[in-house]
């Protein structure tokens, strides 16, 4: 053994100086968090944090939450799990805690016996506390984990909130509307509150910003002995408060001041949802100043200008606000008067795609832009639409045209014509008799009603590419974007809105004799009149994506002195639409009524009454005359109605309804043949250039000669066309213009001919102005065969065209 211990020693003495053994020796400090080996360790719990830190918790009396899992960390900010967690409250009788971290506004049932679980009723603090006279009063909750205590959370416990109001004071210089509380785009303000509670039946202030000293929101005012309140901070706790519609304004807020601030983005008003212990409501709205004038110019300023085929130009739109301060990023409408040949962008882009003459404007129209909610349409001028002044574009150049030819009612065919060739093509053949025919502005499809169903046929094909049957009826109207038909089943006196995509969208009951879409496709028009037939009404029926239906009856107080009405234009911009009768009468976009009030409002009133008879009309696209003509003593007469849209620099105001201002600037006859006692107007065409409109008319009679009147808006004087072949001609029953504004197609009774008369020879030589002609020869329909065929007797020659539609094509 010895000689062992001697070997041992005798190898460690032999080792060289430097080298050492593995395991010789330990670090114990590296466990631990002051690195000495001694004290609290790494896998210790360090920290313990409860939510929420800065805002506190607001609570009603006998409400109850969870107040989660403490975060807990060590000293090198791991997150660990510590154990048990002991849960502590200041004050048990106002705030309760049970092992589970669940908080009772009051106190916790404990030991109740009947087998009812501990920490499973909340009852309400008793006695109820009091702060300044005021229902409320706080506590702090903690949790302990391993001896470490976490940051105390107060717990506000009051009184439920009967009802919170939004209180706004601006941040920034020229935020307000005078002593309203519209914000300019981009302006900021101190989102605040205002809360009552109840005692009976009567609501008190709670609290208040100390801004608030009078002209309280809670119909009470102060409660009995209180002579001022707290802020809502202080007596209730941090308020929540979230935006309806996030492009009109955002919300940040500030987690060491606990201040909110809101900031104006789109014009329009939005609602503020206020919460508080764990309920919220509607506090109010809040609005970003509307626009007060769009100004649409090209980028020099200027107005008009020419913009050459196949090339596009952006146009500049300046807006501002009723600050006088300026807006942007706006979601306008951009609209064209011939959208075919010249269109417009989303961002006021306009292309030229073929020859023709165009009005541009840019419209601010809600929901899409300056929106409201429909309660509150109107505050502050928000909810209400505008529209931008005029820019004329025109694109030089001949396209030629595509026509087709229909006569819906006597003819199951319709006729396609070239021009560039200028031969006529093959007949197309319908499914069924259609009782109306009409293309879309974009034209691509034209679409005719019928008993059986509606009939979809397409431009570039020439072929029937659609059939609805259960969609019968006529179609009264197709929208601008080519998104949707307006079709009214006559029978179940129904209408449809059909979508070209979608199918069904809506329906309503009635009957209809004329329609029309703005050209931004958001709102119809529809008109009825008892002297239509049986089963018609006086009645006005509106379609707006933002109101939905709503009808107007002849005699009722939204009426005025609308009697029922066979037709309608809208005035250019789109502003309104006049009805035919007598008198004429107008309906304007704005509504009249008081803020707040929805069901006192009436959507579309009247505008203006002009004391003339009226069967037709149309709109000339400078938006300066809307022209009507009716069978009068004998004869046809015309009436010129000088149009005023307001200003651009006007909004919509509920209590003096934007409208036309119309002054008749002639009431002129225009003398068709006296004998033919039966005459009716068919249509008023206005050229895309507005310095030209043909009239047309229809008889039942036999005697030729007769002439195409023709009109120069604003002149006062109506002058009569004689076509070719005038010897055989009854009366010209249709007609359409070129985009180009280079010709005008007329249809004739007797020769049953298309007469292409070339516009710039109206003024320069007339009497060879009907420069081709055209027999489309329509077959008639049969009796009695063909459901839907309106003819009285079996015919075996043509019928003459009553509908005329036309797509341009280019000549290259």
């Amino acid at each position: 053994m010895r000689r062992f211990l001697t070997l041992v020693s005798l190898f460690c003495l032999a080792i060289p100086a430097g080298v050492t053994i593995s395991g010789c020796t330990r670090n114990p400090g590296a466990n631990y968090c002051n690195g000495s080996g001694y004290g609290m360790k790494i896998t210790d719990v360090a920290a313990v944090t409860i939510q929420p830190a800065t805002t506190g918790i607001s609570m009603a009396y006998g409400q109850t939450r969870s107040m989660g899992s403490p975060s807990q960390v060590t000293c090198t900010g791991s997150t660990v799990s510590g154990g048990t967690v002991n849960w502590g409250t200041t004050n048990r009788n106002l705030v309760d805690i049970s092992p589970s971290g669940n908080i009772c506004a009051g106190t916790w049932n404990r030991n109740s016996g009947g087998g009812i679980a501990d920490y499973t009723t909340c009852t309400a603090p008793n006695p109820l506390p009091k702060t300044g006279g005021l229902p409320y009063a706080t506590a702090y909750v903690t949790a302990s984990v391993q001896t470490v205590t976490s940051n105390p959370v107060e717990v506000f416990v009051h009184a439920q909130v009967s009802a919170i109001s939004l209180v706004t004071s601006s941040v920034s210089s020229g935020s307000s509307s005078g002593s309203g509380k519209c914000y300019s785009q981009g302006t900021q303000a101190t989102l605040d509150a205002e809360a009552c509670y109840t005692i009976g039946s009567t609501q008190y202030e709670f609290c208040a910003p100390s801004t608030v000293t009078s002209h309280y929101a809670c119909p009470g005012g102060l409660p009995p002995g209180v002579t001022s309140v707290p802020s809502c901070t202080a007596a209730i706790g941090t308020l929540n408060y979230s935006v309806g519609t996030s492009s009109i304004a955002t919300i940040s807020s500030d987690t060491t001041t606990n201040k909110v601030t809101i900031t104006a983005g789109q014009p329009g008003t939005t609602t503020i949802t206020a919460s508080v212990a764990e309920s919220g409501s509607s506090a109010g709205y809040f609005s970003t100043c509307p626009p007060k004038s769009i100004k649409l110019a090209f980028a020099d300023g200027t107005y008009e200008g020419t913009i050459t085929r196949g090339a596009s130009q952006n146009l500049v739109t300046t807006v501002y606000d009723i600050n006088d301060k300026l807006i942007t990023g706006l979601n306008l409408d951009y609209q064209s008067t011939d959208p075919l040949d010249i269109s417009t962008g989303s961002t006021g882009s306009v292309a030229a795609a073929l020859p023709g003459v165009a009005s541009i404007y840019a419209i601010c129209q809600p929901t899409s832009c300056n929106p409201s909610p429909i309660n509150e349409i109107g505050l502050f001028g928000t909810g209400l639409p505008l529209s931008s002044n005029k820019v004329t574009v025109s694109t030089p150049g001949t396209a030629s045209d595509y026509l087709w030819f229909g006569a819906p009612g006597k003819s199951k065919y319709i006729v396609p014509v070239e021009l560039l060739t200028g031969t006529v093509g093959s007949t197309i053949r319908l499914p069924y008799v259609p009782n109306s025919m009409l293309m879309d502005r974009l034209a691509n499809n034209i679409y005719f009603g019928s008993e059986r169903g509606l009939m979809v046929v397409s431009t570039a094909s020439g072929q029937v590419s659609k059939q609805e049957v259960n969609l019968p009826g006529v179609v009264l109207a197709v929208s601008p974007n080519s998104g949707q038909v307006l079709v009214n089943d006559q029978i179940r006196q129904v209408f449809y809105i059909y979508g070209t995509s979608t199918g069904m969208s809506a329906t309503t009951g009635g009957m209809g004799t004329a329609a029309a879409w703005t050209p931004d496709s958001k709102t119809l028009y529809i008109t009825d009149s008892a002297s239509a037939g049986p089963g018609h009404s006086n009645t006005l029926y509106i379609y707006d994506g933002n109101t939905g239906w709503t009808s107007c009856k002849a005699g009722s107080a939204c009426a005025g002195n609308f009697a029922g009405a066979k037709n309608l234009a809208l005035t250019i911009p789109s502003v309104g639409a006049y009805l035919s009768g007598n008198p004429t009468v107008s309906r304007t976009w704005c509504p009249t009524g008081t803020v707040g009030d929805y069901a006192g409002m009436t959507f579309y009133p009247q505008g203006d009454s002009v004391s003339a008879q009226t069967d037709v009309l149309a709109s000339t696209t400078d938006g300066k005359h809307m022209l009507g003509a009716a069978v009068n003593a004998g004869g046809v007469w015309l009436t010129d109605i000088g149009i005023n849209i307001p200003p651009t620099t006007s909004t919509c105001s509920l209590s003096a309804p934007l409208s036309t201002n119309p002054t008749v600037n002639a009431t002129l006859p225009i003398t068709v043949q006296s004998a033919v006692a039966d005459t009716a107007v068919t249509q008023i065409v206005t050229s895309p250039q507005s310095d030209l409109a043909f009239l047309t008319y229809s008889n039942s009679g036999t005697t030729t000669g007769a002439t195409l009147p023709y009109y120069v808006p604003g002149s006062g004087q109506v002058k009569y066309l004689t076509l070719t072949g005038a010897a055989a001609i009854t009366a010209p029953v249709a007609g359409a213009f070129t985009p180009d504004d280079k010709l005008f197609f007329v249809s004739t009774t007797g020769d049953n001919k298309i007469h292409s008369i070339s516009v710039p020879l109206i003024s320069t030589d007339p009497a060879h102005a009907d420069t081709q002609q055209i027999s489309p020869n329509l077959p008639a329909c049969t009796p009695v065969t063909d459901l839907g065929c309106t003819l009285t007797a079996p015919m075996t020659d043509p019928v003459p065209a009553t509908v005329i539609v036309i797509k341009p094509r280019s000549t290259t």
